[in-house]
């Protein structure tokens, strides 16, 4: 029994030793892994702990800004410094700043109407052109009351209507033409010529029902400047429009000295109303202002772009009137009943 115990041991001795050896092996195999595992998770673990480390103190006297690279120098960015040239840039030099670029003033539009100056004169030094081309000044030729019509001879329109009613009109004119009055067509179109005044006085005087002096209607032409300055002393604004021009209708009469006394409104001026301004330029008196009267009977309405009779202004007006003659009958009969009777 022994014997066989004791070769069974030796026969199974081998296999048994053999797993041992092989046990111990890889136990030493697995610890030399552990150790340098541990090893490298401990650099890791230091590797950790560095990235924690407080960064030092930043230099408050450089302030937060990024290091400025120096002109021409590319930043971190990769962007070149801005105001510097790159390298590839820098032979064409510096380039100048572009100077601020000043737009002019805008020039006033030139406003289209009547600013009536009663009282005022007008510029006698401005100098024209008449029919025969001869050079005149205002004070030249305003001699005597004068009715100054402000047109254009190539309109077609108001300025050829104004002078046609004038034609039919003049005779019936109660003073003498050329003598007590006389009337001046002046162009504000600077390129109306003397030949072109010559043609329409011919015309307007052919077309009269009766013989005109020559000298009783002049026709002038002249430079802008001259035009403008005889104008705005007027009060007579336009403005040209292509080959046209944007312009009130109104004639003025004037007196021998040049002072503006009247204006007269519409294309179709009456007789009458040539007569009595002539009358007044001649006195030198100022005529009532048509204008001026309007205005109080009547205002604008800008929502329906109209002019309207000014309802309130005028009966207020007139309660008025009615109440001061009240008041003035009231104060004579009460001095009457004072009266002690004889």
């Amino acid at each position: 029994m022994r014997s066989a115990l004791l070769v069974f041991i030796l026969l199974t001795w081998p296999s048994v030793a053999f797993p041992q050896s092989a046990l111990h092996t890889a136990r030493d195999a697995a610890a030399a892994v552990t150790a340098h595992d541990h090893s490298t998770a401990q650099q890791a673990d230091e590797a950790l702990h560095a990235e924690h480390v407080e960064a030092p103190p930043k230099d408050h006297a450089a302030g937060d800004r990024a290091p400025v690279a120096a002109p021409g120098e590319a930043t971190d960015s990769g962007f070149v410094k801005p105001g510097a040239m790159s390298a590839d840039h820098a032979g064409h030099g510096e380039q100048p700043v572009p100077a601020e670029h000043v737009h002019p003033a805008p020039v006033a539009e030139t406003s289209i109407g009547v600013t009536e100056k009663l009282g005022e004169f007008i510029a006698a030094e401005a100098r024209f052109f008449d029919e025969g081309g001869k050079a005149v000044t205002m004070a030249e030729i305003v001699d005597k009351p004068t009715i100054i019509v402000p047109v254009y001879f190539s309109c077609p329109n108001v300025c050829a209507i104004i002078q046609s009613s004038l034609t039919a009109v003049l005779p019936d004119v109660k003073l003498e033409p050329g003598v007590d009055f006389q009337v001046v067509s002046v162009s504000f179109d600077d390129t109306d010529t003397p030949t072109l005044a010559a043609h329409q006085k011919n015309n307007y005087m052919a077309a009269m029902d009766f013989t005109f002096p020559e000298n009783g209607w002049r026709f002038l032409t002249g430079d802008e400047a001259n035009i403008r300055k005889l104008m705005d002393s007027l009060g007579f604004g336009f403005r040209r429009e292509g080959k046209d021009f944007l312009h009130p209708v109104v004639v003025m009469a004037v007196s021998p000295k040049g002072k503006i006394v009247r204006y007269l409104y519409g294309t179709r001026p009456l007789a009458f109303d040539l007569t009595m301004a002539a009358t007044e330029a001649d006195k030198e008196r100022i005529g009532l202002s048509v204008k001026r009267v309007l205005a109080y009977c009547f205002s604008y309405d800008p929502e329906g772009k109209r002019y309207a009779f000014n309802f309130m202004k005028i009966t207020g007006t007139g309660i008025l009137l009615i109440l001061a003659v009240l008041l003035v009958s009231l104060v004579l009969a009460g001095r009457k009943k004072r009266t002690p009777r004889n």
